[in-house]
């Protein structure tokens, strides 16, 4: 494979909104003014132009992967409270599109009789120790409160169709739902027993547990289809660079009309 180096030209203005992000961490971000959009809508255009060249190149077509409801499963990524609902700061950025297009994946799966399986993050707490490996260092202690033992925050967030009698539901205490993995994780567990090897991918965040758990499901050899419409983080730039990522390496990246479309034309 050819490999194309990244157009230098949008990497100022990419340094500038990692920066400013990092800067600016969610709960304290200010009001960036016209300029700033400006900027910021004209690296996600060149990101996506980018990933276009890449793919051109490298003879590669649009979409890799074909839905196939015999061995397909929706898996919905860490839509929980305390991510859908938090408790404190803004929360992610269009989180209501994310749960709109959730649901309407979660309908038109269920509708196929393709599994839906939803992913809940939680860090079981003992004292001063818990399961979560590193995941505290990386966050403070009102955030683990709101992820351990089971609490109300972990819970799948009550506006999203979940059915507990229908769906699937299996628990993940690592930024990837394929781990701890020994020998497999639950998410693992469930896709074999119900011979799953393609993956429709929704949820939250894209560029931390959604991009680790589809990151590990191509290196375990299943097919990736993540619904780039179905998930966000906090920064619009970081989104785009995550899904290019994605999309250059590990899975094909679509949008949910057009999902939704292909599962009623094939099943």
């Amino acid at each position: 494979m050819k490999l194309y180096r990244l157009n230098v030209t949008i990497l100022p203005a990419f340094l500038i909104f990692l920066l400013s992000t990092f800067c600016n961490p969610p709960n304290k971000q200010t009001d960036m003014d016209d300029k700033d959009q400006n900027i910021k809508a004209e690296v996600i255009q060149q990101l996506q132009n980018e990933t276009e060249h890449f793919i051109s190149a490298w003879g590669r077509t649009e979409n890799l992967f074909k839905i196939d409801p015999e061995c397909a499963a929706l898996i919905i990524i860490d839509m929980q409270n305390f991510v859908c609902a938090p408790e404190e700061g803004p929360g992610l950025q269009g989180m209501a599109k994310v749960i709109e297009n959730t649901n309407r994946m979660v309908d038109i799966c269920r509708e196929r009789d393709i599994p839906v399986i939803w992913v809940r993050h939680n860090i079981n707490t003992y004292g001063d120790s818990t399961d979560g490996g590193l995941y505290p260092v990386f966050h403070n202690r009102e955030h683990i409160r709101s992820v351990e033992n089971y609490g109300k925050s972990t819970e799948i967030y009550n506006e999203l169709h979940f059915n507990k009698d229908l769906d699937h539901v299996v628990f993940k205490n690592r930024y990837s739902a394929f781990l701890p993995a020994p020998p497999e994780s639950e998410l693992q567990i469930k896709l074999i027993s119900l011979n799953i090897k393609q993956l429709i991918v929704t949820g939250v965040a894209t560029n931390v547990c959604v991009e680790s758990t589809v990151r590990d499901a191509m290196q375990l050899d299943y097919e990736v289809i993540l619904i780039s419409d179905a998930t966000t983080t906090f920064d619009n730039v970081i989104k785009e660079t995550t899904l290019m990522n994605i999309r250059l390496l590990f899975g094909d990246v679509r949008k949910c009309q057009d999902v939704i479309d292909e599962i009623l034309i094939i099943s």
